[in-house]
């Protein structure tokens, strides 16, 4: 075996019913792009479908292989559809991002003319990020506009919070009170048509550490998968009894020993010179396999019950391992990259404090082609 991910489908569908029980009465909608952040789209959905109120997706082609792979509940396509595409979305009927009154607007009613459908949209607020939305200002007039379009159904309003993963974050409650003056502004233009879009700013971050921005519904996306938005939410909730389970496990095995004497140095550019004679392991996966560069001489594996460090550059596909501490290892021997192996546990937290970056980094960039094995 050069290696594969394992994904609990069990520990997914128990992040689901803590975070559904942590926001209720709120709604969750639970978020699958980035192929589920690195753990398997069509799997992770069908896991967790009759547990959520909606499924998001960035990309209309997530939301086709969603459709195509047998999912039936509301799909939400968070980022921009090409107006070639925008047909796709119609056939997978599924709710569009709108945040423009132009060009893109006209291709929208287009599409759904020439399909004789209507497309259900979320209006996306700008209201800190400065990435995508319409601006607050802007609001009533761009909704009054796509009112007026029978093609449109305004199915939701929402944003997107910028510093939620920080305790105490001043900038949040302030984007939350943006959004909440866009909401008072727009509502008089449902009450006239009797409607009631759904309005969603929280994701996981938000959910866990700022009640108040639940709202009607909740992204929920690093959180499903076990893993926390932060250390500083972890440390925030810690004895409140949730409990996040991260769902998926990296395995593999060595493909090679080898002792080297003491001064011999270790894979390329002899970043690492060995102190004293050494048996090193070769695990057969690296850089383009998803383990960060940055874990050269700094991260570890588990093997036996211990972690072994990793000794040398991690190469495009091998990575090697300091012996020492599983003396037993030989070819052959399992090896968790990510998870628990007796005592030693690796969690892509410590991938991320290694490589300075975030779980959400480590976990997406998983490549698509790894074999991905889903446990019951």
């Amino acid at each position: 075996m050069i290696g594969r991910l394992e994904i609990s489908t069990s520990a997914l569908r128990r992040n689901a019913d803590t975070l559904r029980a942590l926001v209720a009465p709120s709604k969750c909608a639970f978020v699958v792009k980035s192929n589920a952040y690195g753990h398997g789209l069509i799997e992770t959905a069908l896991a967790i479908e009759n547990l959520s109120a909606a499924i998001c997706v960035y990309a209309v082609e997530e939301a086709v292989a969603l459709r195509e792979g047998g999912i039936s509940v509301p799909l939400l396509i968070l980022g921009p559809v090409p107006p070639e595409l925008l047909t796709d979305a119609i056939y997978a009927n599924a709710q569009v991002a709108l945040w423009d009154v132009h060009g893109y607007l006209r291709d929208v009613v287009t599409a759904a003319r020439d399909q004789h459908g209507r497309v259900d949209v979320h209006v996306k607020i700008n209201t800190g990020v400065n990435r995508y939305g319409l601006e607050a200002h802007d609001a009533v007039d761009a909704i009054e506009e796509y009112l007026r379009h029978p093609e449109l159904r305004v199915a939701g309003v929402f944003s997107h919070l910028a510093s939620a993963e920080e305790r105490d974050s001043a900038y949040t409650t302030l984007q939350n009170d943006r959004f909440a003056k866009v909401l008072a502004s727009v509502a008089p233009l449902f009450a006239q048509r009797e409607i009631a879009p759904t309005a969603h700013i929280a994701a996981s971050a938000a959910a866990m550490l700022f009640p108040q921005t639940r709202l009607d519904l909740v992204r929920v996306g690093i959180a499903l998968y076990g893993l926390w938005p932060s250390p500083q939410i972890r440390e925030a909730l810690d004895g409140q009894g949730i409990a996040l389970e991260p769902a998926l496990s990296f395995v593999s095995s060595l493909a090679a020993t080898r002792d080297v004497v003491a001064g011999e140095t270790i894979g390329y550019g002899g970043s690492y010179r060995a102190a004293q004679p050494t048996r090193i392991g070769v695990v057969p996966l690296g850089y383009a396999d998803g383990i960060p560069r940055a874990l050269s001489n700094t991260g570890a594996f588990a093997i036996d019950g211990a972690l072994c460090p990793i000794v040398g550059r991690v190469a495009m596909n091998a990575t090697m391992l300091d012996l020492t501490r599983a003396p037993n290892a030989r070819v052959g021997s399992p090896v968790t990259l990510i998870g628990s192996d007796g005592d030693a546990c690796v969690g892509a937290d410590d991938w991320a404090r290694w490589a300075n970056t975030i779980n959400y980094e480590i976990v997406a960039r998983l490549p698509a082609a790894l074999p991905r094995a889903f446990i019951e």
